[in-house]
């Protein structure tokens, strides 16, 4: 099929979709959806309707920089406190849901990704959903020697093998989707992931192999973000090879709040710690980076439009307080030719935040 015709078919249907991938998503919960009061005991459950579990596209869920140690003070049993801790609360948030995937976006076991942790506490809250999960690591993974504790923790479904010799990177299918797990850790100053390095060979020759595809790619380190870590220039090439690639969404963690950007276009490193302002460009031009770091661990800032002008008009959502912290979930509906996406907050929730919308494929 020609390229563009392929890719202006799947706008075609990426509109039907995404009005259709809008009433797909998580709802608030059961009394609002029976009428009835909610007398189940168990986790709390974010209830989705049947007729939406059933209708076409696969639900997906994804979020980073979850469980602390039980050496930190407020970890309280995963209950935590309203700053953080409150993995308990975020795993809440997937018990009953007809998930395709589960999506770790790395630092899930704080503070150094030791075998023991993940056994005793990740394990505890997330374990249930370990045969679904498709993780990536992140940098406190590798604070234990070759994250030796996330690997031996996740088994294959972390280290799924690829002939060029890229550890921690993989890709699969979901629905109508391509699915491109990258291990970001690999991508630094020291290391990097420029032409003819392993991750880029691997990359480059993984979407030539499925063209034509609505694809999401996932890692740990945003390449742009207005929170405490900032931006991290040497994820470059792999935006600029995604881009290319006709990519669609990307989903990172790291900096510990919510951000939704616009569609952006190709990416400018000034330096090996600098971005230059990213390129505002139509959807199916561009990607839409998330970053989903509320995973229970606690909050970071987010600097406002005057702290980061070279931001301005490119985040279209962000929430993050320190001391009144945000924790949840984003979940994804993946359609033929679309998706929609809802964060939904663990509860109780101090303050409410609401993020939802749909989006078209190139």
């Amino acid at each position: 099929m020609d390229v563009e015709l392929g890719r202006r078919r799947r706008r075609l249907t990426g509109l039907i979709a995404g009005l259709l991938a809008a009433v797909l998503l998580p709802t608030a919960g059961y009394a609002a959806l029976t009428g009835e009061p909610d007398t189940r005991t168990g986790p709390t459950r974010t209830a989705v309707p049947q007729a939406a579990a059933d209708a076409d596209g696969e639900l997906i869920a994804a979020v980073g920089d979850i469980a602390c140690a039980p050496t930190n003070l407020v970890y309280r049993g995963g209950e935590g406190s309203p700053a953080g801790c409150r993995e308990r609360k975020v795993a809440d948030l997937l018990a009953g849901q007809r998930l395709a995937a589960f999506l770790p976006l790395g630092d899930l076991q704080y503070e150094k990704g030791r075998a023991e942790e993940f056994a005793n506490v990740y394990d505890q809250f997330f374990g249930p959903y370990k045969a679904i999960s498709r993780p990536v690591p992140g940098n406190h993974e590798y604070q234990t020697s070759e994250a030796a504790g996330y690997y031996g923790y996740f088994g294959k479904s972390a280290e799924q093998e690829n002939t060029y010799g890229v550890p921690g990177a993989y890709s699969y299918e979901i629905g109508s989707w391509h699915m491109i797990a990258i291990n970001s850790n690999l991508c630094s100053p020291q290391s990097r992931c420029d032409k003819g390095s392993k991750m880029m060979t691997w990359l480059t020759a993984d979407m030539a192999a499925h063209p034509n595809r609505c694809t999401l790619a996932y890692w740990h380190h945003p390449l742009w973000s207005a929170g405490h870590h900032g931006d991290y220039a040497p994820m470059t090439p792999v935006w600029n090879a995604l881009l290319d690639g006709g990519v669609d969404v990307v989903l990172v963690s790291h900096d510990h709040n919510y951000q939704r950007f616009v569609p952006l276009g190709r990416a400018t490193a000034n330096s090996v710690s600098a971005m230059a302002p990213p390129v505002i460009v139509p959807e199916d031009k561009g990607i839409r980076q998330f970053i989903v770091g509320t995973g229970g661990a606690n909050n970071y800032d987010v600097a406002d439009e005057t702290e980061r002008p070279d931001l301005a008009g490119r985040i279209a959502a962000r929430y993050a307080d320190t001391t009144v912290a945000l924790f949840g979930m984003l979940f994804v509906r993946l359609a033929e030719g679309g998706y929609s996406w809802e964060f939904v907050q663990a509860q109780p929730a101090p303050v409410a935040f609401h993020d939802a919308g749909t989006g078209t494929c190139h």
